[in-house]
């Protein structure tokens, strides 16, 4: 039967008990009940007048909570007879989900597969039933439900004075495991069975509790683990790609998951993370145990994630510079073409989110005229920008995933036989921090726990063969391709039309220029640089119009030249010197110098500092020995095997090498 009936569902919150109101003595809580006006007062048994105020007892300290659902129903309101009450045992017995994603079976207090058919026809003369919820917020670690089920209903029938009827069934098709209970509305004398108000309200809960509590053991209320509960009973409904998302991808066949098929000991978590994703549409439930995925959950789960804090990222990015929201002239890089290259003015980066990691919006202000946003899914892909100036000139392009440089050096430590561990990497690179292998550590039990590599007893990690497969693989799994992010001048145009030295506006692609926005700007600084240009000697008005000579970029590169030497001389008392294609290198990798369509690593010996093409990967070798060859625009380096000894010197900054 399908779920039509909210009534029939388990939905509840551990949360804190509500305030109580406080009557006169302030030792003595008391709650003030009012009766419905449409319930009937026999039903509960509930005494009229001062009756009405009730003494709340607290719930003792320590005591596992569960929730408690109990309904009385009349069969004349539910379709005549105990029709309502087979439809309703057929959705117990057919519409959920055993433990283990197996078959419901009703069950009673002898017989674990019980006859509802036969429950109903005894029912059939009854006035009424009761339906019942009995859910522990840690039910899915208890032994056995029926056990508990069958104890709390011989106590619940001492304390009634009378026999009941009941039948019941396991369901563990939502996130917390719970139990329907069917009472029979009939004493064992033939009578009608009344439950008093306070005992529906109370005492069958604390009855329930206490089953529990013996079994689980107290509960913590407080402190670190309370939050982490919580944070763990939090995540299945979270709007966004998760570590459940990643197992149950795993434990899938083609689309399609059955609980059975689910790690027991987060079970009732991976489910109630399916039904959330059945209320959003990522997942079809096929039968009561099982799902068909939506082959695109990633990805929509990553936007689903991403749209609230992206537009906030963006509103951010939008008023710097008190230029206003203008969301008509606003573009998403993912959303164009996929060899959409977009140039302009770097406006800065906002996080995604609460993680400082990333994702990150980056903002670029187009020379077409549009404002350019673009995810950023890492921190260290924005590496580019470390040392340029706000509105430094930049190209952003769509790009397939790489690995990340932490990645590399796991890659690189485990080759030989696919073990990492921090003392082989002390080992194998004996001048990196501390803080800088624990990063590794860090790193590796992330993809531990979504299933990638594997942590043995001694704590070393094991790397599989294809660990650079699933990398990439997990890196791009949003569906969406990563950004790659050029800074083609790390001066703004203002700097740039009096710098002596090549700069972009001497270079750009006129052509993709529209005269509107940054373009605008563009336009108008161009034509200051070339008359810059006409007053260093390096351009003249031939036909009206002013051009550059054919040979400035010489000139203004040889002036740039002598410059950076002249301050590298300064910096490091050290004779500058250019590498060349083909030359090898060696030396402390110091930092890097950018300029204009290129950036320069300065790697210093004990006489000489040479300048070299840097690359982002550089970073990680700060202050290290490195050695390599230059290969065209790119230095195929190595550091960190071998230590090297270490220069005595300071750059002018006060870093000490």
């Amino acid at each position: 039967m399908a779920r039509s009936d909210d009534e029939d569902l388990f939905e509840g919150e551990f949360g804190r008990r509500r305030a109580k109101l406080v009557v006169g003595d302030a030792k003595a809580k008391l709650r003030i009940s009012h009766a419905s006006k449409r319930a009937r007062a026999a039903w509960y048994n509930r005494p009229r007048g001062a009756g009405s105020v009730k003494l709340v007892k607290p719930r003792a300290a320590g005591s596992q909570r569960v929730i408690v659902k109990l309904k009385p129903v009349v069969h004349a309101r539910v379709g005549g007879g105990a029709g309502g009450l087979m439809r309703h045992a057929l959705y117990v017995e057919r519409d959920g989900a055993g433990r283990d994603g197996d078959e419901v079976r009703v069950f009673d207090r002898e017989l674990d597969r019980a006859d509802g058919s036969a429950f109903v026809e005894r029912c059939e003369g009854d006035r009424h039933h009761f339906r019942v919820i009995l859910s522990p917020e840690h039910g899915a670690d208890m032994a056995d439900l029926k056990s508990f089920t069958r104890e709390l209903m011989t106590q619940v029938e001492t304390d009634l004075r009378t026999d009941l009827d009941w039948i019941a069934a396991e369901h563990h098709d939502t996130g917390h495991a719970h139990v329907h209970l069917l009472i029979r509305g009939r004493r064992d004398d033939g009578r009608d069975l009344i439950i008093p108000r306070p005992y529906v309200s109370h005492t069958f809960r604390e009855r329930a509790e206490a089953i529990v509590t013996r079994e689980l053991g107290p509960r913590l209320e407080r402190g670190l683990g309370h939050d982490l509960d919580q944070a763990i009973r939090r995540s299945p409904n979270q709007a966004r790609l998760t570590e459940f998302d990643d197992v149950l991808r795993a434990a899938a066949r083609g689309d399609e998951v059955s609980i059975a098929d689910l790690p027991a000991e987060r079970r009732s978590l991976l489910v109630e993370r399916l039904n959330r994703l059945e209320d959003w549409k990522l997942a079809e439930r096929l039968a009561a145990n099982c799902w068909r995925l939506d082959p695109a959950l990633e990805d929509k789960l990553v936007r689903l994630g991403d749209s609230r804090d992206r537009k906030r990222a963006l509103a951010r990015l939008m008023t710097r510079e008190d230029r206003g929201l203008e969301p008509e002239r606003t573009r998403s890089l993912e959303d164009a073409h996929s060899s959409q290259r977009v140039t302009g003015k770097l406006v800065g980066f906002e996080k995604i989110g609460p993680d400082v990691r990333g994702p990150y919006l980056i903002g670029v202000e187009g020379v077409d005229g549009h404002f350019w946003t673009a995810r950023v899914g890492h921190q260290e892909e924005l590496r580019w920008l470390n040392g340029v100036e706000h509105g430094a000139i930049v190209s952003i392009h769509l790009t397939s995933p790489e690995l990340r440089a932490s990645d590399r050096t796991i890659i690189d430590i485990a080759s030989e036989d696919g073990i990492y561990s921090a003392e082989r990497h002390r080992a194998a690179r004996p001048t990196d921090r501390d803080s800088y292998i624990r990063m590794h550590e860090r790193r590796l039990e992330a993809l531990r726990r979504g299933g990638i590599v594997e942590r043995a007893k001694d704590g070393r990690f094991l790397i599989p063969a294809d660990y650079e497969a699933q990398i990439l693989a997990r890196e791009g799994r949003d569906g969406r391709q990563a950004i790659e992010i050029r800074v083609l001048d790390p001066q703004p145009l203002e700097t740039q039309i009096a710098y002596q030295g090549p700069t972009w506006l001497d270079q750009a692609d006129q052509s993709q220029i529209q005269p509107r926005g940054f373009g605008r700007e563009t336009i108008d600084a161009i034509g200051d640089r070339l008359a810059q240009l006409e007053d260093w000697g390096l351009a003249r008005t031939e036909q009206g119009r002013l051009t550059p000579d054919p040979e400035y970029q010489r000139s203004l590169r040889a002036w740039e030249r002598d410059e950076i030497r002249q301050q590298i001389e300064q910096q490091t008392g050290r004779t500058p010197h250019f590498a060349r294609d083909g030359e090898r290198v060696e030396g402390i990798f110091a930092g890097r110098i950018h300029k204009a369509g290129k950036s320069f690593a300065l790697i210093l010996q004990e006489k000489t500092a040479t300048l070299a093409p840097w690359k982002p990967a550089m970073d990680r070798a700060f202050n290290q020995r490195i050695s390599g060859q230059v290969n065209g625009q790119e230095l195929d380096f190595k550091y960190g095997r071998e230590a090297g000894k270490t220069l005595g010197l300071k750059l002018g900054l006060g870093i000490e090498l």
